[in-house]
């Protein structure tokens, strides 16, 4: 074998490297888009169900008239703002309404802190079994929006990762679609 067909075939050897790492990586980058986009809708969902437990819960006569206004006006407010966009990073499909004056997040940060205020000095043994059921679901509610959020921000966060790699980059990998957002509120 000459020289030459011995760097012709480290080249071709190589380009089929190349090519895997290529494709491999593609598909992982479409994976992790797709999982965003399906995290965001889980966390959608799960915002809406914390909102639906709430006015269930302020309804429920288990706090006293101030919290339960409190509560009702903040789970409305959340469960209006339910059709916008939590981030608008162009990945989810669907079109997105114009520049809207209220952010999904703040209505959703509101009824969370509005939550702590009113279950902080919650006293549970003088609750009836209806309204421990409640505030039962409502826990439950409130968990799933924590654990979808973290969720879906580490699938962002791995995305924008491999997104962020010069090859990735360079081969224009991820084509056009938008680069993925976190999504920052308060949950707790």
């Amino acid at each position: 074998m000459s020289w030459l067909e011995i760097v012709a075939l480290i080249a071709g050897f190589l380009l089929v490297i190349a090519i895997i790492w290529w494709v491999r990586t593609a598909r992982r980058l479409d994976g992790l888009h797709r999982t965003v986009v399906q995290s965001r809708a889980m966390l959608g969902d799960a915002l809406a169900e914390r909102a639906r437990e709430s006015s269930a819960f302020a309804a429920c006569r288990a706090l006293d008239m101030a919290g339960a206004i409190l509560l009702a006006e903040a789970a409305a407010e959340a469960t209006e703002a339910e059709h916008l966009p939590l981030v608008d990073d162009g990945l989810v499909l669907r079109p997105a309404p114009k520049r809207t004056p209220v952010d999904r997040r703040l209505l959703e940060s509101n009824l969370s802190r509005t939550l702590r205020l009113v279950l902080e000095d919650l006293p549970a043994e003088e609750l009836t079994d209806e309204q421990n059921t409640r505030l039962s679901k409502l826990n439950e509610a409130r968990e799933d929006v924590r654990l979808s959020r973290r969720f879906h921000n580490t699938k962002v966060d791995q995305a924008r990762r491999l997104r962020s790699g010069r090859l990735v980059r360079l081969t224009k990998m991820a084509g056009r679609a938008g680069l993925p957002e976190p999504v920052d509120m308060d949950d707790e």
